[in-house]
């Protein structure tokens, strides 16, 4: 203080100017001269306080127990804090990654008050504070991203010139991040390379799940005067940072809850599993609770429902003051407040519940009362990626009316492919009519282009099964394997070995076998193959005694194959999958396809796994063999996708548009 570098908070000033016994005109001049440099600071941002006035809760901290318990000190807190002082001087990027209820948020407080307590601290609500945080005069903060993954599929979107702007600029830029959020961005067939480069950028520190021995001892020291880190400590399995955020305890009130709360509780847990990070109001999650409860518990009145909620699932546990199911403020001023399951709770039931998708009230509640584009595109993504695509085109249609101009032009194409040409058109019209966006006339034309080349195979003389065939293939793939045909007629070798991969790839067995059989060489490795790995030994011995080699050889390796026992490594994926390292899903539906395993591989589909839905429709279509009415369930299967529950929608039905 007496070095002048910061503005001293006015008790610490005004206890100093007691030690001095300052005269009173001196005293009332320098307590002037504070107002003063304080309203100044204060100009720069409306609201902007000091760290040091800000609550430990204030910053996300799960102050669960009263009085907050005593800081147990981490093995990487000097890295952490020596980070932070030198951000003091010169700015930094810090982003501590770590699962749910580790002490991230607790330890960041800790370090973020110790080393820069009077700096100024900004919490922005969204992307677009953050670019009004550049546009304000050069005076550093600490800016406050907790939960930095929300922040990730905003727009704009955070990138690593915007953050690196504000460490150039001298400001302290501090965020948490789950492990299963952070493995995921860092995987480029997940995710593109802007989330890529800024977690790349930023300085990461590592938090353990579990205390260290040098930790634990620290905490048996601080537990004979703060009983709060005793009772943890006598719950070591479950993990003391965990046993402090009552954690455990969240999950015996879900287990124990009655059944409108346990919907409530779960709707919110599972909203959260399809990427919504955004407190629920009332009325949507009332909505979305009607597919979690028998149709009994369903006559009650809502607000029956709603008593319960507000009694039970937002009630906090015990002494502490969280809730499993949380009222929270609105993301934004103006927004109404709403309910969002515990960070412990949802991380653990989008671990139990990862291979079930959830029921369409939610889908629809969050489809149609979400006014975030962000959000509904996620919502979007998450139904393509569980076949629901009847979900999918209510989300684009939401898409479209809130401004998205890329949602028409997908929700054409997903038209195409159900064979419902002229809405697609009707889509494409109005999106040309609405915006100046020249993909969308492109995509219009290339839409009225298949229109007339399917007309001739709903009249052709050919067969109708083959030419069912060919019409679907042409509305699924847009004209590419009809492509590939017609060149292939003419004697382009390049396009009969690209058909051929595309057979193997759709498990299109039988014209691949065809074609093998005509004599196509590529065609016949392909289907030795895809045989091996289906393991149909007979099949594929019958081709090796009439001379295929790659039958022969690929015989010989399904032999050995057989002899490796895949359910420990099916286990393994399955928790890294599970831990968020969505590299393991390749693997993992490879495996499941070459198991032959359709329920393991329905299931990945309803997780929404990567490569599941390519894969289960690859099995099911090698499977047909010769029936043509099966693959033709598949065709539609491919076109239509599946319902809530699993039963396939073969038919137009209502995509509620």
């Amino acid at each position: 203080m007496l070095q002048g570098q910061r503005t001293p908070q006015k008790p610490v000033l005004e206890s100093f100017l007691d030690a001095l016994n300052a005269p009173p005109t001196e005293r009332a001049e320098i307590m002037k001269t504070w107002e003063r440099l304080t309203d100044e600071s204060r100009e720069w941002q409306a609201g902007l306080v000091r760290v040091t006035e800000v609550s430990p809760r204030e910053l996300g901290v799960n102050a669960t127990i009263r009085p907050l318990p005593g800081y147990v000190p981490r093995l990487f807190d000097p890295d952490l804090r020596q980070r932070i002082e030198d951000g003091t001087r010169r700015g930094c990027f810090i982003v501590l990654i770590g699962g749910s209820s580790t002490g991230k948020t607790r330890s960041l407080y800790e370090a973020v008050r110790a080393e820069a307590g009077q700096w100024w601290l900004a919490q922005p609500a969204d992307t677009r504070d953050i670019y009004r945080l550049l546009d304000e005069p050069d005076r550093p903060a600490v800016v406050w991203l907790d939960e930095i993954a929300r922040f990730f599929d905003q727009t704009p979107a955070l990138t690593k010139p915007q953050v690196a702007r504000m460490v150039r600029a001298g400001h302290i830029v501090v965020g948490t991040l789950w492990f299963e959020d952070y493995s995921a961005r860092m995987d480029s067939r997940v995710t593109g390379a802007v989330e890529r480069e800024l977690l790349l950028f930023a300085e990461k520190i590592d938090v353990p799940r579990y205390f260290r021995p040098e930790e634990q001892l620290s905490a048996r020291r601080l537990a004979a005067t703060d009983s709060a880190i005793r009772a943890a400590l006598d719950a070591p399995d479950d993990g003391l940072t965990q046993v402090l955020a009552a954690g455990p305890e969240l999950m015996r009130r879900w287990e124990h809850a009655p059944p409108y709360a346990r919907a409530a509780i779960t709707a919110a847990a599972d909203a959260r599993r399809l990427g919504i990070l955004s407190p629920l109001p009332s009325d949507l999650l009332l909505e979305a609770m009607s597919g979690y409860l028998s149709r009994p518990e369903q006559a009650a009145s809502q607000q029956k429902w709603l008593m319960e909620v507000t009694s039970y699932a937002a009630q906090p546990i015990n002494e502490t003051s969280l809730a499993a199911l949380p009222r929270e403020a609105g993301e934004r001023p103006g927004t109404p407040p709403g309910y969002r399951a515990a960070d412990f709770l949802a991380q653990q039931l989008r671990a139990q519940h990862r291979a079930q998708c959830p029921p369409e009230s939610l889908w629809t509640a969050l489809i149609d009362r979400l006014d975030s584009r962000d959000e509904i595109r996620r919502l979007s993504d998450a139904a393509a990626a569980r076949m629901r695509y009847r979900l999918q085109a209510r989300a684009l249609r939401r898409l479209m009316t809130l401004g998205d101009g890329g949602a028409c032009i997908e929700l054409a194409l997903l038209l195409v492919r159900r064979d419902d040409l002229e809405a697609a058109e009707s889509v494409l019209v109005e999106g040309v009519r609405g915006q100046r966006d020249t993909r969308t006339a492109t995509a219009l034309v290339e839409v009225m282009t298949l229109r007339e080349r399917a007309e001739p195979l709903r009249t052709t003389d050919r067969t109708a099964a083959n030419a069912r065939r060919l019409l679907w293939d042409l509305l699924y793939d847009r004209g590419e394997s009809l492509d590939l045909r017609t060149k292939d007629g003419r004697g382009d070798l390049t396009a009969g070995d690209d058909l051929a991969t595309l057979l193997a790839e759709r498990g299109e067995l039988t014209e691949l076998r065809e074609r093998a059989n005509a004599g196509h060489r590529l065609a016949a490795d392909l289907l030795a193959e895809m045989l091996a790995t289906l393991r149909r030994s007979t099949e594929l011995a019958a081709r090796a005694k009439e001379g295929d080699q790659a039958a022969a050889t690929w015989l010989d390796q399904q032999t050995d194959a057989e002899t490796a026992e895949p359910a420990a490594e099916i286990a393994r994926l399955r928790a890294d999958l599970a831990a968020g390292a969505a590299s393991a899903a390749d693997r993992l539906t490879s495996l499941l396809f070459e198991l032959g395993d359709e329920a393991a591989l329905r299931a990945e589909v309803d997780a929404g796994t990567p490569h599941a839905v390519d894969r289960l429709l690859a099995l099911l279509m090698a499977g047909c063999g010769d029936d043509a009415t099966a693959a033709e369930e598949v065709r539609r299967l491919r076109a239509f996708g599946m319902h809530c529950d699993g039963t396939p929608a073969l038919t137009e039905g209502n995509d509620h548009g």
